[in-house]
This record gives structure tokens, sequence and C-alpha cells, in this order.
């Protein structure tokens, strides 16, 4: 039971970020199935509480916005496939202590606080690719932290 549980969370990052993309590209939910209907209506809902979701900042796929703007959906897809490097290159021990992790965070989270500062000074400087794009480096990192962390102990 702790191994399901241990593993939930690197999961649920997984299946968010699997969400974020599949719920968009499968077009207009007005005519699918109830279920389908209020996954889709689930993922948006979940979206707004950590995205403005402005439709000039976010992907769009088949005529539908998706759920969270480009940079969350940056962070998202980074951290799915953080969780999912660190599992396969890791065993059961961390590869970095976890002191280390500030340090990286930081490094990681310079591409999106340049674009940051860079709209601030001209908001048409970027587009939601390059928001994505350097976005990605800080949810990876954080993403192999999450996973990592499944295997610190705490003394």
């Amino acid at each position: 039971m702790a191994r399901v549980a241990r593993a939930a969370l690197p999961v649920a990052a997984v299946a968010w970020a699997v969400l974020v993309v599949a719920v968009p590209l499968a077009g207009s939910t007005a005519g699918a199935p109830g279920v389908l209907r209020w996954t889709g209506a689930g993922v948006y809902l979940a979206g707004s509480l950590v995205c403005h979701q402005l439709p000039e900042r976010s992907f769009h796929a088949h005529g539908a916005k998706w759920p969270v703007c480009a940079r969350c959906s940056g962070l998202y897809i980074g951290g799915a496939a953080g969780v999912l490097l660190a599992w396969l290159a890791g065993g059961r021990r961390a590869a970095v202590p976890f002191g280390a992790w500030r340090g990286i965070l930081l490094a990681m989270a310079v591409p999106t606080a340049v674009t940051v500062a860079a709209e601030w000074w001209n908001p048409a400087w970027s587009s939601g690719l390059v928001r994505a794009l350097a976005a990605a480096p800080l949810g990876a990192a954080f993403g192999a932290l999450l996973a990592a962390s499944m295997s610190f102990r705490v003394d």
C-alpha cells in the first residue's frame, strides 16, 4: 500500500499533463458521451484554478483552447517528462542530494524568468511556443525532484 501511495503523486503529474494535451485534441466535447464531457469540463475547471487561461496566451487544437496557458503547458509537460526520465534513469536511491535541488531549480527557472522579464518590457515579445519551451526545463526539474523525492529518507 505504501508503494502505491508513494507512486500516486508522480502518476498524477503525468496524467495531468496527458489530460492538458488530450482534452483539447479530442475537440469539442459538446457531442461526446457524458463521461468525456464531464472529464473535459473538470480539466478546464482545474486549469482555471491554477492558470489565467488567457486565449491569446494559450495553445489551441481543433478549435478548442487548451485548459492552461502555453507557459503552464510547458511546465506540466516538462514536469511529466522529468518524472518519466527520473524513473527511467533512477533506481531506489536519489541520484541528486536533496540539498542540491534548490540550485537546480533556480538554474532551470532562468529561461522562464528571462521570458517574463522580456514580456514586461515588451508584451508582444514572445509567442506561446517560446513561453512553453522556456518553462519546460523548470517543469522537468520539478518533475525529477518529485520522482526523486520518493526515494529520499528523512532520518
